[in-house]
């Protein structure tokens, strides 16, 4: 060392010099006694609900720096998601394939006995799978443990507000879609400049700085994400895309763009949105059907004509409990709160009810159905669904 840098060095060592190291970066070095060390260790996630979306966001989260640990239910996929790790890829509209996110090994496990307490719960569970999902995983969950949801629809802080102080609770939506192709592989999408919104029930500076530490994961990875105080207007705005096509595509047993088509269905879409629209503003949530119908929807549509809503795959193959309670359902009890007449919604969601209650009389896509009785043909697009049944069934071919 020449004499001048010899002599700044020891200068600058007579204070204490404050260094950031990031736990990630996996660095292992002999420090003098006087440079004090800040070791910032990634957060320990676990996604409950690791379906195709818990999965492409605990991908990104794991891409991002963070330690994701993914609980799924079927042990073939807790291999595959360990090695060759979860990959995710897009279709431009050339038709040409497009990597979004290369393998990238995630932890994975179908429970949480083994696990030990995580910084962070990320609920994907449909919705009235939340209190369950919750109590099987109380022990990751700690003192700080935050829990978030990104769930469709309003109600779950309602029933995670059950177990965990509202300090200490989260919730989004997402402005992107995933199929999962076959295990570990998926087929995903992002809208807009802003993929994931975040914001929470308690609106306080240890709140923000979370939010954002958490957003940042995603934004490593390019899926754009961002905390905000007026998370309730996202919420809201992304419920009325759903309200409008998840229960009715089940009901019509079209996708959203053959739906579409039909002016009759998409006047029954219109009356929904207007009809939450009005239950959201007597709730103070001020929402602008205009803006709605000129920037929020024509975004939803770009997708929504590729495939079967989720809660039409619920009604159609999976014969399984719909999120019904917390969209169309949640309008429904919500006008009756702020007395706000709610009747398209209120039909909507009876007919989902009666469906839910007479599935084994129901009619569903050969091959997709354990049941007897009629069935009928689904058309399969060959570029978003394979037709071998994984995504409903998990089968093993």
């Amino acid at each position: 060392m020449r004499g001048a840098d010899k002599k700044k060095s020891q200068t600058s060592n007579e204070k204490d010099d404050k260094r950031t190291v990031p736990l990630s970066s996996y660095l292992c070095y002999n420090t003098p006694k006087n440079i004090i060390v800040k070791v910032v260790q990634e957060l320990k996630i676990a996604v409950l609900g690791a379906g195709a979306m818990g999965s492409m966001l605990g991908a990104c989260l794991q891409a991002g720096g963070a330690d994701v640990t993914l609980i799924v239910r079927h042990k073939e996929l807790v291999e595959k998601y360990i090695s060759p790790g979860v990959s995710i890829k897009s279709y431009a509209a050339d038709g040409q394939e497009q990597v979004i996110l290369p393998p990238t090994p995630v932890k994975a496990a179908i429970d949480t006995k083994e696990l030990d307490v995580m910084d962070a719960v990320l609920l994907m569970v449909k919705g009235p799978d939340t209190r369950k999902a919750l109590e099987g995983a109380a022990n990751i969950i700690g003192e700080d443990t935050k829990v978030i949801t990104l769930q469709n629809g309003v109600g779950n802080t309602d029933i995670i507000a059950e177990t965990i102080p509202a300090d200490r609770i989260y919730y989004g939506c997402l402005n992107m879609s995933a199929i999962m192709e076959s295990p570990g592989v998926l087929t995903g999408a992002l809208f807009g400049d802003v993929n994931v919104c975040l914001g929470s029930v308690v609106k306080e500076e240890k709140q923000k700085q979370f939010g954002e530490e958490l957003c940042g994961y995603f934004n490593r990875v390019g899926v754009g994400a961002s905390y905000m105080d007026t998370i309730d207007v996202e919420v809201w705005n992304k419920m009325l895309v759903n309200l409008a096509v998840n229960a009715t595509c089940g009901l019509v047993r079209l996708r959203g763009g053959e739906a579409g088509e039909n002016n009759e269905f998409v006047m029954v879409g219109v009356d929904m949105i207007k009809e939450a629209i009005a239950v959201a503003h007597k709730l103070g949530v001020e929402l602008d059907l205009n803006y709605f119908m000129g920037h929020v929807l024509p975004s939803a549509r770009k997708t929504s004509g590729l495939h079967y809503p989720s809660m039409a795959q619920d009604m159609m193959m999976k014969k399984a409990k719909t999120e019904i309670e917390f969209l169309n359902g949640a309008i429904e009890r919500l006008g009756k709160e702020v007395g706000v007449p709610t009747p398209v919604n209120t039909t909507v969601a009876r007919l989902v009810r009666t469906i839910e209650a007479n599935y084994d009389r129901q009619y569903f896509p050969k091959g997709l159905s354990g049941k007897t009785g009629p069935s009928f043909i689904v058309k399969i697009n060959d570029k978003f669904c394979k037709g071998c049944g994984y995504c409903v069934k998990y089968c093993a071919k």
